[in-house]
């Protein structure tokens, strides 16, 4: 719901609320000013029969439905009325039914008698009076709304315009994109103070990525040399005779160690690079000859660990994504169910429009399935990965806005990479 819209709806319903308390206080006011006016209309009909007596008329001659008058033994020395509220029939003969009435009842001494009068008029009712402040205020408040609404999708679009630039300027904001943070003008002060803000804060943004990313390659590049270095001469070292099976196992474990570091490095280099987006060459990819290749490629690593893989791939499946990284997550899938196989163990692979699966043999997790997509997690720690690869297939699955989920079932592990969330 847009900010304005529901700023509306919030207005609204105070204004409702304020409504009603105005309904009410209408209601009261109009009925006390129709009984005030009806009384003094009352009054006005007293002076005039009382005039009409004093001139000698009769005063029987005004009795009617609406006024009724006697002549009574009392002696009084000042007048005694009363006001109320009575029902008697409406004066109009086309309505035969009982009215609320304002009734004027007087002991007055005219002339020298005391007469009993009672004048009735018809007041307008409480269900009348609701009735037309109630439709008054639904009218007026329905109007109103409809000019609310109304308005607020003028000044949205007119009003908060500079607004929906800017927020579409940080939707395209990318990091890796070093070009010039540009943003409409607007004479709107609070829109002034969020521009200046955003542009501060991406020049600041971009500036402190290019700094870490140019250390993050230096450093993986530079470290790389040394390390291939060492790994020369350690291999140098290794072919040297005379050497006890002590400096074999010394030699081999520094070997191994520094081959660790260099994958690590590498490893650690890429992951920042796909969490920078810096792999955008989308192409229409044909995953079905990727995943055949990569069988045939990694046929002779099977033969050698004496593990038997079934495929079935369908033909033509196309996935649009950076060529690179489909073949690096491949691969890492492949090498993780090689990885974690057994003896004489088996990996089956199955390819449709929808799913990439890929299942293995291999001993139940003692690591919760969740964990195994985090950096540096492995279900055992003293094997020889590094604990990156899956991490780096779930980096690219989110990249490409893929699903890949684990689970064990029937003694085997089974990878499952959704591509529905792409389609």
């Amino acid at each position: 719901m847009r900010l304005l819209l529901k700023v509306t709806l919030y207005y609204l319903v105070i204004t409702l609320i304020v409504f009603g308390i105005g309904g009410i206080i209408t209601y009261n006011i109009f009925q006390k000013q129709i009984q005030r006016e009806t009384d003094r209309y009352l009054i006005s009909r007293l002076w005039s029969l009382q005039n009409s007596i004093e001139n000698g008329e009769s005063p029987f001659a005004f009795i009617s439905n609406n006024l009724s008058i006697k002549e009574i033994d009392d002696s009084l020395d000042e007048t005694r009325f009363s006001f109320g509220d009575t029902l008697a029939t409406h004066p109009s003969p086309h309505i035969d039914r009982l009215e609320t009435h304002r009734k004027l009842k007087v002991i007055r001494k005219i002339v020298g008698k005391t007469y009993k009068i009672e004048i009735f008029d018809v007041i307008v009712e409480s269900d009348d009076i609701f009735s037309g402040v109630f439709q008054s205020q639904t009218r007026l408040f329905i109007i109103l709304g409809a000019a609310f609404v109304l308005f607020s999708f003028l000044v949205s679009t007119w009003l908060f315009k500079p607004f929906n630039v800017t927020l579409q300027a940080i939707k395209d904001f990318r990091l890796n994109d070093m070009g010039e943070f540009n943003l409409s003008k607007t004479n709107t002060k609070e829109f002034k103070e969020l521009n200046g803000i955003l542009t501060r804060m991406t020049k600041k943004s971009q500036k402190d990525y290019k700094s870490l990313k140019e250390f993050s390659e230096n450093a993986s590049h530079e470290m790389q040399t040394p390390l291939a270095v060492a790994k020369g001469k350690i291999e140098l070292l290794m072919q040297t005779k005379d050497l006890d099976e002590e400096q074999l196992q010394l030699i081999n474990s520094s070997f191994e160690a520094i081959n660790h570091l260099s994958k690590m490095s590498k490893s650690l280099s890429l992951l920042t690079k796909i969490e920078n987006n810096e792999f955008t060459d989308l192409q229409e990819i044909n995953l079905s000859e990727k995943i055949n290749q990569s069988i045939f490629d990694f046929q002779e690593l099977l033969e050698l660990k004496e593990i038997k893989i079934d495929h079935e791939v369908e033909e033509n499946i196309i996935v649009q994504s950076d060529p690179v990284l489909i073949q690096i997550l491949i691969a890492n899938l492949f090498r993780n169910a090689i990885q974690h196989n057994i003896a004489k163990g088996h990996i089956f692979v199955k390819l449709t429009k929808d799913n990439l699966t890929i299942s293995n043999t291999g001993k139940p997790l003692s690591a919760p399935p969740d964990s195994l997509f985090k950096r540096f997690k492995k279900d055992n720690q003293s094997s020889g990965t590094i604990g990156l690869g899956l991490a780096i297939a779930k980096k690219i699955c989110d990249v490409n806005n893929y699903e890949i989920t684990y689970f064990f079932k029937n003694d085997e592990h089974i990878l499952n990479v959704s591509f529905y969330k792409n389609m």
